[in-house]
């Protein structure tokens, strides 16, 4: 699971582990078992340890996805034929040893094959002890290929982790008649109790993708961003070129949408062409090829694209455009301003190397609160916290929520550190893989940034009390900064020769750390770091 995640990626109580792989030291429950959500990096931490040894639930997309996994490196020496034997090391292939035959016989000695697979919409009984078992059932989570949430039901109670997932109104629709799900849906008269109607269930928790919790936008439906990039593309003179830069599983939407308007096929490298040609989605497997003459547009490896939207072009033989189009989180309002302008300056003859498109794979909290409110759950969890802020941005979830929550939910969330704003990671990770000339100065006036800063300004409205002071301190939003003393005094000292600090606040003092490059910003001045010195060790120095 991504950085923070609550409770070392266990859903309690059950000694069920999701998208958690690792041991770190604070592991003190066995897992009896291990869910896989999909197969995004942050989700898979721990599977590459040759020592990893159990046994994994996922769906059949997902199983084809790890096992044909390869990091770039092993990809271009393929590519460039530097590999003598012809054989690629695949980062998860010890998670499926084969039997050896030899001479006619089979032998299983060190056969094994950890990742078993669950259809979709089936529930299924599992044993995780002799005096326990449950019921898992994968349901589909529209985020990227072989994504599911886990409905786990059992004894102990019914749990609902989402993974990774885009709640969108469509999608919630659909959802709201699967049969499965439908015995948690909420009753219209939410005073009933639930345990007075035999035939509905309450789900004890949600486990929620809160990656995008910290945004209050209402974002493009998938479906309609691809149908006003269509329109875009459509103004290009038709011997333009364009590079789809599907950095990352979860952008298929884009792909399918051109291939439908245009008719074509898309060009993809080899790596994603055997990946896709595995997958249980037919209109996938038949819209990508490997020949990147046949096409105009292309999705192929962006560390070493194609001759044909290379910088410059090459394949064609003659000087051709090549319009570059990265997707990032765009909300309605922005977008429909960005479409009007781009739109009148191609009509107006300008010139446009790059192109966005307001398709976001996780949801923001108007959705989020439209799909918790489906269920009205006992509890939300998070699935994707701030580590830096210990539990603060958890704070907020049952304000954020209020309304969606059953009656008789609790609020027992404890700081388990101070909170720090730590901008030195920051961002949606699709503003950190753009391409083309350009392209950041466009996103820079039209994306979602997803900032600290901001996800910061939006808590503060949803805490009270010390809680709320702690955001403003934070935010340095404090008039005035008293000067520091006592034995904070060195470490205020180390701050200020610091531009980039990162806070280790479990141990008993703070400790500062540069970049793992080392490198300083000289541009900032003495009271922006005073300021964060401020709030990084204030209470140290008694003020």
């Amino acid at each position: 699971m991504p950085p923070g995640t609550p409770f070392n990626g266990f859903i309690h109580p059950y000694p069920i582990r999701v998208d958690e792989f690792s041991s770190p030291p604070s592991l003190t429950t066995v897992p009896a078992l291990h869910l896989l959500s999909h197969t995004h990096s942050d989700h898979i931490v721990g599977l590459s340890s040759k020592s990893f040894a159990s046994t994994i639930i996922c769906s059949e997309d997902a199983k084809e996805m790890l096992l044909k996994h390869e990091v770039y490196k092993e990809r271009a020496l393929k590519d460039m034929e530097l590999r003598s034997d012809g054989r690629v090391s695949r980062t998860f292939q010890h998670l499926k040893v084969s039997p050896l035959v030899i001479g006619g016989r089979t032998d299983y000695q060190g056969s094994r094959d950890l990742l078993k697979t669950l259809p979709l919409d089936k529930p299924t009984s599992i044993e995780m002890s002799e005096t326990q078992r449950v019921t898992v059932t994968l349901l589909d989570a529209n985020h990227c290929p072989g994504s599911v949430m886990f409905l786990v039901e059992g004894e102990q109670g019914s749990i609902l982790h989402t993974g990774d997932f885009r709640a969108e109104t469509w999608w919630v629709d659909y959802m709201r008649r699967n049969k499965f799900l439908e015995p948690y849906l909420a009753t219209e008269d939410a005073s009933i109790p639930h345990d007075e109607i035999s035939v509905f269930q309450k789900l004890d928790a949600i486990y929620l993708d809160t990656a995008c919790l910290f945004s209050e936008t209402e974002v493009p439906s998938k479906h309609d961003a691809v149908t006003d990039l269509i329109r875009l593309i459509s103004l290009f003179p038709g011997n333009t070129l364009f590079y789809i830069n599907s950095w990352t599983w979860g952008y298929e939407d884009v792909l399918k949408g051109i291939a439908r308007r245009f008719n074509c096929k898309i060009h993809v490298d080899s790596y994603k062409y055997n990946i896709y040609a595995r997958l249980s989605d037919p209109t996938l497997r038949a819209i990508v090829t490997e020949n990147p003459a046949g096409t105009r547009f292309h999705a192929c490896e962006r560390f070493g694209r194609c001759s044909y939207v290379a910088e410059p072009p090459s394949g064609t033989g003659q000087a051709t455009k090549v319009v570059y189009i990265n997707p990032v989180t765009i909300g309605k309002v922005k977008w429909a301003q960005y479409l009007e302008q781009t739109t009148d300056k191609l009509r107006g003859g300008g010139s446009v190397d790059c192109l966005l498109v307001a398709l976001s794979r996780h949801s923001c909290l108007p959705e989020l609160r439209n799909f918790v409110s489906m269920f009205r759950p006992r509890r939300v969890i998070p699935n994707t916290l701030d580590p830096a802020l210990h539990g603060l941005d958890w704070k907020c979830v049952n304000r954020m929520f209020e309304g969606c929550f059953s009656p008789d939910t609790d609020d027992n969330v404890q700081l388990e550190g101070n909170p720090q704003l730590d901008e030195s990671n920051d961002g949606d990770a699709a503003l950190k893989n753009l391409h083309g000339e350009g392209s950041e100065e466009l996103v820079a006036s039209w994306a979602e940034s997803g900032k600290s800063r901001q996800k910061l300004e939006l808590m503060e409205r949803y805490l009270e009390g010390a809680d709320k002071a702690l955001v403003r301190q934070l935010l340095h939003l404090d008039a005035e900064i008293p000067e520091p003393r006592g034995r904070a005094i060195s470490v205020w000292q180390r701050a200020l020769d610091k531009d980039r600090i990162k806070v280790c606040s479990r141990k008993l003092y703070p400790e500062i750390v540069c970049d793992s490059d080392g490198e300083t910003d000289d541009d900032d001045d003495d009271e922006d770091h005073a300021r964060t010195a401020h709030a990084l060790f204030g209470s140290l120095a008694g003020i």
